[in-house]
């Protein structure tokens, strides 16, 4: 009687899993480390008290400052499920390696998601930049309209980065010798 034994366990997985199992301890101590503080400077989440008088803040800017803690929260226990599909994912479990396929394929959209987001950080006016002063917001856009074009240039090369990279190893997750791997 002979008994059929595994298919080798490849090491892209391994070393796939264990660096996104580091990644997700990151997140969840970073994210715990920003609830803390959050919660030990509370006035924070107001960003307008941060800012010089009549100095707009952006609507999206605004909510995200007064739900930071939630926000945080959230994104420790988006960190803690990330970090048990890797381990899962380590164990070859089948449903692990579609969820990490779908999660792969959701932070590549997110980023693209999160880009206008990033505008609107970029959008707040400072009163000062380089010592001078600007009676209005439209010199304070044009001065800075050279810097604000290359770091949307920068938002849209590091999405497109990142999609390219979760699209590759979500293809090769989905490659038949890969698969072979789950039961």
């Amino acid at each position: 009687m002979t008994t059929a034994l595994p298919p080798p366990r490849s090491s892209f997985v391994t070393v796939m899993a264990w660096l996104t199992l580091a990644l997700a301890a990151l997140g969840v101590a970073g994210n715990a480390l920003q609830a803390l503080l959050v919660l030990a400077f509370p006035q924070s989440g107001d960003l307008a008290t941060l800012l010089p008088p009549g100095v707009p803040v952006p609507a999206v800017l605004d909510w995200l400052g007064r739900h930071a803690l939630a926000l945080s929260l959230w994104s420790m226990a988006g960190s803690l499920l990330l970090g048990w599909i890797s381990w899962q994912l380590l164990q070859r479990r089948e449903w692990a390696r579609r969820a990490f396929i779908a999660l792969l394929l959701l932070a590549a959209l997110a980023n693209f998601a999160c880009i206008p987001l990033a505008n609107g950080a970029m959008a707040l006016a400072l009163p000062k930049v380089d010592g001078g002063t600007f009676d209005d917001l439209a010199q304070v856009r044009e001065a800075m309209a050279p810097m604000l074009a290359a770091l949307r240039a920068m938002l849209w090369l590091g999405a497109i980065a990142i999609a390219v990279l979760h699209g590759w190893i979500a293809w090769r997750l989905c490659r038949p010798e890969i698969r072979a791997e789950f039961g």
